[in-house]
Formats: C-alpha cells, structure tokens, sequence
C-alpha cells in the first residue's frame, strides 16, 4: 500500500501541468542529461590505463586500440644499423714527414758527434741520445756511433726508406703493436743488404719514430652513424596487435609497447576528458535547440524530454558496456551486435520519428567515439538507426517491431558488404567477413525484441501512451469497454460511430488517427454510472428527465464527464484519454435543459451559464476533434430524414457554433483543418447513415404463394 500510494503520487507529479512546463525544470534535465552521458561514455572514450611492474601477470589480454612506432624495437634496430658503420679515419702526409725528419735529426747528430774529436765516448752518447727517438734503445745508439759517416749516411737513407714504405700505406693505432714486425719485413722486401747490426740500428730507428698517420674523424663517423640510424624504417605496433595476452609475463618489452600506445599510466588524460566534455555539451546543446524550435504541435514537454533523456542514458550504457567488452579481451566484432537502432525505435514509437532521426546522428558518433573514434562504425550505426526509426513510424501490432528488425538487419548486412568492399587494402579473410554479417544480421532482431520488452516499462512507469499501448486499449474485452457495452449499450455503440468519424478527421488534418479512435471509445464510459439518462439508452419511451427538475437533469448529465474522468484514472489509463473525456464537451451549454427551466422559471433568475458543462476547454487536435465528432455524430442521429446537404448544413452549424462559442480557442485546429474535417465526417457518414430499401412482409409473402 505504502508503495502504491508513493507510485500514485509522483504519476500526479509527472501529469502536473506546472511540472510538464517548467522551464528551469527544462534546463535541469539537459544539464543532467549531459553529465550522465559524459560520466558513462567518458570510460570508453578515455585509453584504459595500466601500471605494471616486471614480472607481474597481465590479469589480462591487451591489444593495441591503434598503429604507433615501436620505440624500443625502432632503437634496437638504430643501434644495431649505427655498430655496422666502421670508424671513419683520414690519412694525415704530416706523419710521414716528421717522421722522417726525427730520422734525420738523429743521424745528423750522430755523425757531428762521431767527427768531433775532442769529445769523449759518453758525451758522444750523451748529445747523440738528446737527438734520439724516445724508443732508441741505448744499444742502437752505440753500434750507431761505431759507424763511419758515409755508413750512417746509408743507414739514414734506408731507415727513411723503411718509414716511407710503411706510412705511405694506411698505418692505424691497433698497427703499432706489429711495428717491428712490419719494419723486419719491409727490411726483407727493400732487400736491403744489411748486416746483423745495421738491420737492428734500423729496426729500432724505424720503429721509434713510426706513430699512426689514419686520424681518426670523429664528426665524420657520427655522421655516418647517424646517416645509417635515419635509413632505418620504424618499426610498428598496428592496431589489433596484441601486446600481452592474458596470464602473460609483463617484460621490459611489454611495458614499452604499453607506453608507445598510450596505455601505461597511472593518470588519464585530461586533455582528452576535456575535449569529450566540450562534445558532448555541443551535442546536448544543438539538441536542445532542435527540441525548442520545433513547431508547437510537435512540442516535448518535460515528461517526454526526460524520457528522451533516458534513452540517451540507456543508449550510452549499452555503448559503454560494449567498449568494456573489448577492452577486456573480447572480440572488436562485438560492436556489431550493439543494438544501436534501439534508441531510434523507442523515440519513434514514444514520440515521432523526426526526433528519432535526429537521436540518430548522435546515437552513431556517440558509438564511432567510444570505438576509437572508426568512421564505419558511424556509417554503421546511423544507417540502422535510421531503418529502425523509419520501419516503427506507423506500428499497428507488436509484429511491426519484428518487420523492423528485420529490415534493419538487411540494411546492416549492406552496411558490412559496403564498407568492406570500400576498403582498398582490404585482404581475403572471408571467415571475419562473414563474422560480421552474421552479428549485423543479429542486430536488427536483438533489437526488436528489446524494443518490445523495455517500451511497457516505459507505458506503465509514466504513464505514457504508445501506438502499441493504445492498440490494448482497443481491444472490446477491456473492462471498461466491456462495461460500457453491457450497461449502455446504446452509449457504447455512439462512441463506436464517433471514433470512426475522429479517425477519419485526424488523418486530414495530421492529428493522431489511433488516439482519436481509442479516446472516442472511452469518452462516454461515465454514462454507466445513470446510463437510463441518457437518450441513446433509453430502450422505452419513459424519460426519466421528466420526472425531475431541469437543474437536477443538468447535474447529472455534465457528472457524467466528472465520473468518466475518475474511472478512467483509477483504471489508469494514460493522461492524454483522460483529457479527451475531459473536454469532449468542453464549457457548452446544455440548451434543452436551460430552455426547459426557463420556461419553468417565473422570476427570471435562470442565467444560461448556470448549465454549461465545467470544462475545460480541448487544448490539443484530438481533444477538439472528439467534441465535434460527439456533436455531429448526436446531431445527425437525432435527424429524421438526413440527406446529405441536411447532415453537411449541420455540421458546419455545429463547427461554427464551437467557434463562436470559444470551444475552440485553446487548440490549433485552423479554418481550413476544420474544412477539411467536414468532407471526412460526410464521407465517413455517408457509409453509416445510407437510405435503405424497403424489404416487403415475408409473411404476407408466404401466404399469396401458399395459394
């Protein structure tokens, strides 16, 4: 009871007209709207995120969500193109030269010192090794000093001999460890004809002064190196690639694959949060425009905009669901199951499918967002959404969703076969192929069955009327209908006639022919409450009206708007049935009775308002329609003989009769709707109230032939 009472309470709140047109109610429900689809999608649109250590087990399967370079496979690969490229050296001819004059320099004092006599032995020695090569040992320098001059002359020109042929030639730094050896053989090669001693004064010579005449260039050779390092093609991460598969060991390698795609961090990113912020309030704000400028009669009040705004909700929530999915090791052809031509059958059928096609747009760039921002999957999903919104436009049985889904799965299976043949690169796997067309063939039919399980939800917890919920309220066995056929059944076949007079009219004038019909059928149920007063009832000639004063008649007949109007609500039948009942007679005055009780007043005191019905007035197309629908239909009734120029002077008699009472002031209906209408009521008429023949008496038939 608790629960029932609090249920009944916020349906009050939702059908109060102050709550259906608030304003600021109006901005709260598009501020809140955005919020929850950021705070829903902002998930799929950010990288997942991950920290882990060397050596930890991925909990996971991770795949690169894009194609980048493979930083440390890329650096490997430079390192190892740069270990290929040789030291670059360049031969210097200033070796050889001082070279050769440090040879000079030597025997030339060494032959000054052998010549001059007044020197000892040990200061010949002494200013011979101040002139020598460091590595001259002192042994060379004193068989050198024992030689005459014209011997060291030939000595000094074969030990320059010696030095030329080796620094001629590339000599490096790693050659000096071969110095002696390369002496000794260009000795043998120069065939020299020294003896033992002279072959060891001009080894030790040569290979003191012989130094390295390649200098190394050190810019040259990271030039060279780094030319090698630029011709080295990166090496990628395509997207798809799977970087750790699950239960794997995180290594060094993975950690770095994870940094190059974007997914190792312990911080998201705020640029990208930032920028799906500003989407996503453009696209709540160019919706918002949309809605407030559409024409009044396709005007969403706050009821219906909040609904909207939970399809939104749903739609996000089914996008994010699915992101997870993938994220979390499933399959990217998951997305072709993704129902996304949900959203656009509900709006159609709780609202109209202009809107729908408009939901559309941002249904599919909300879908190609969260997966990656893939332009197919927007093609993909706008193309659905915008079968399914236009398949359920006219829904007259819970079949018409299963045509939708349907169609929508055809024209997904297109979708597929278009966007694969549209790919230039695209390889021969037949097997994803026909993956994706199966689950774009499963679309469509998941997400008409869908439609149909959530749109009761829907009907019941607000109270909302439906093509499909209006179809239920047609149906004879309902118990209203049901009681309004047993108890008036003259009343029951009235709202019969009036139904397919409204019908007719709502289709010229573009109201809704459904809610028309279904609202005639119960407009009158509060006539079972005193059906006998009603003449339509009235199966004998007794009036019981004559049996009681005018203004009593009065009461009862307008209580039956009153008593239909609390039926109704406590059968909860939606708000827009409700207002029909309520306004089907709008502020009219019940002229019988007023001319009955003048005629019966002898003061005076009858005013003509006191028998007008309370009202309201018909503030929508089908309410208005009812009351003149009501009217005609009891007008040409009433007529004794109705032929057509008859019945069409009344209708115009009882349109204009509304219009210059006011009936019609609150509603939208124009001139030339209302003209329009009076060629549907003939028409529809002309079917009902046709002339007939006169069949003869079969029993007098009978008997002249039995003669």
């Amino acid at each position: 009871m608790v629960f029932s009472g609090w249920g009944q309470a916020i349906r009050q709140f939702l059908d109060d007209e102050k709550f259906r047109q608030n304003h600021r109610i109006r901005t709260w429900i598009y501020v809140g709207l955005g919020l929850a689809m950021f705070a829903i999608l902002v998930g799929s649109i950010l990288p997942p995120r991950y920290h882990f250590t060397v050596g930890q087990t991925s909990p996971t399967t991770i795949v690169s969500p894009t194609t980048t370079v493979d930083t440390a496979a890329t650096e490997a690969e430079k390192e190892a193109a740069e270990s290929k490229v040789p030291k670059q050296y360049a031969q210097s001819p200033a070796v050889l030269t001082q070279a050769v004059n440090r040879v000079d320099i030597l025997y030339a004092a060494a032959m000054q010192a052998a010549s001059d006599s007044s020197l000892s032995d040990a200061d010949k020695l002494k200013n011979v090794r101040s002139a020598a090569p460091a590595g001259v040992s002192q042994a060379t320098l004193v068989r050198l000093l024992t030689r005459t001059p014209a011997q060291m002359t030939v000595l000094e020109r074969d030990t320059e001999r010696v030095v030329e042929e080796i620094l001629d030639a590339p000599f490096y730094q790693e050659s000096m460890q071969q110095a002696t050896l390369l002496v000794d053989r260009q000795i043998l090669n120069l065939n020299l004809g020294l003896d033992h001693d002279d072959a060891l004064i001009v080894q030790n010579v040569a290979v003191s002064v012989l130094k390295p005449n390649m200098i190394y260039q050190a810019q040259a050779t990271a030039a060279a190196r780094q030319q090698a390092a630029l011709s080295v093609q990166p090496v990628l991460i395509h997207a798809g690639d799977i970087i750790v598969a699950k239960n794997g060991i995180v290594t060094q390698d993975v950690i770095s694959k994870l940094r190059d795609v974007g997914l190792y961090s312990s911080y998201p990113s705020v640029g990208i949060a930032i920028g799906f912020a500003l989407f996503v309030a453009l696209s709540v704000g160019m919706l918002a425009a949309y809605i407030e400028r559409r024409a009044p009669r396709r005007r969403v009040d706050n009821l219906l905009l909040g609904i909207l705004g939970l399809v939104f909700v749903l739609m996000s929530i089914l996008i994010s669901v699915t992101k997870w999915i993938i994220v979390a090791g499933g399959p990217n052809s998951i997305a072709y199951l993704l129902p996304i031509s949900l959203g656009a059958m509900l709006i159609t059928v709780m609202m109209d499918s202009s809107l729908a096609v408009v939901a559309s747009f941002y249904f599919s760039f909300l879908l190609g967002a969260a997966l990656n921002f893939n332009y197919d999957f927007v093609f993909y999903g706008f193309v659905g959404s915008l079968v399914g919104a236009y398949s359920v436009a006219r829904v007259t049985s819970r079949g018409t969703f299963m045509r939708a889904g349907f169609f929508v799965s055809l024209m997904n299976i297109g979708s597929v076969l278009a966007l694969y043949l549209l790919q230039a690169n695209r390889s021969a796997d037949l097997h994803s192929l026909s993956l994706h067309v199966g689950l774009a063939a499963l679309n469509g039919i998941f997400a008409a069955i869908l439609a149909m399980g959530i749109l009761p939800f829907f009907e019941s917890a607000f109270g909302l009327l439906t093509p499909i919920r209006l179809l239920e309220l047609s149906n004879p066995n309902h118990p209203l209908l049901r009681k309004v056929l047993l108890e008036a059944p003259g009343t029951y076949h009235h709202s019969l006639i009036v139904g397919n007079l409204a019908e007719a009219a709502a289709e010229l004038v573009g109201a809704d022919p459904l809610l028309c019909r279904v609202g005639a059928y119960y407009h009158d149920v509060g006539k079972t409450k005193r059906p006998m007063f009603f003449v339509e009832n009235q199966m004998t000639k007794d009036n019981p009206h004559e049996k009681v004063a005018p203004s009593l008649s009065h009461l009862i007949i307008t209580s039956h708007v009153s008593d239909g109007l609390e039926m109704l609500k406590q059968a909860g039948l939606p708000k827009p049935i409700q207002d029909i009942c309520a306004t089907h007679h709008g502020t009219t005055i019940l002229w019988y009775f007023f001319n009955k009780a003048k005629e019966q007043d002898k003061n005076g005191t009858v005013k003509v308002d006191d028998f007008r019905y309370p009202g309201p007035k018909p503030k929508t197309r089908e309410c208005a329609i009812i009351m003149i629908c009501d009217a005609v239909e009891a007008a040409v009734r009433s007529m004794a003989r109705p032929t057509p120029n008859r019945v069409e002077g009344v209708i115009r008699k009882i349109i204009r009769d509304r219009l210059q009472d006011g009936q019609l002031d609150e509603c939208d209906l124009t001139l030339q709707d209302l003209d329009a209408m009076v060629g549907a009521f003939m028409k529809t008429l002309k079917g009902i109230y046709h002339s007939r023949i006169e069949y003869p008496d079969i029993d007098k038939l009978r008997k002249e032939v039995a003669k």
